[in-house]
């Protein structure tokens, strides 16, 4: 194993993005109903979540009132493959629980993410 500092991130990064592939083999997962909320600094997306956490606007109002991206109504993506989308966004998508949303913004190079899950198959 690299023992070296450059190579700790990589090999890091490296088993990240393997683990996962592995999850989404593992779990079968073709495709997932996304939506989300994309703003343009990570601290508008940790003020969005404080907002939605403590229940003064729900997920969808959310995405409606500051999602850069219009093109969705309420964040709603729809049902979106793995090659759709941007592989931060399909790797963080991942780890969430079916109707539950991060409470990490995520970084794409479009934005930071605020994403919520609706369903897989």
């Amino acid at each position: 194993k690299d023992k070296g500092t450059g190579g700790k991130a990589a090999a890091a990064a490296a088993k990240k993005d393997a683990a996962a592939v592995a999850a989404a083999k593992e779990k079968g997962v073709e495709m997932m109903e996304c939506r989300h909320i994309l703003v343009e600094k990570h601290a508008k997306a940790l003020e969005i979540i404080e907002i939605i956490n403590s229940g003064k606007m729900g997920f969808n109002e959310a995405a409606r009132e500051y999602s850069m991206d219009k093109a969705g109504k309420s964040g709603l993506l729809g049902w979106k493959r793995r090659a759709e989308l941007d592989q931060d966004f399909w790797h963080a998508a991942l780890d969430i629980p079916e109707g539950k949303f991060t409470q990490e913004p995520v970084k794409t190079q479009y934005g930071y993410h605020i994403i919520k899950i609706e369903g897989r198959k």
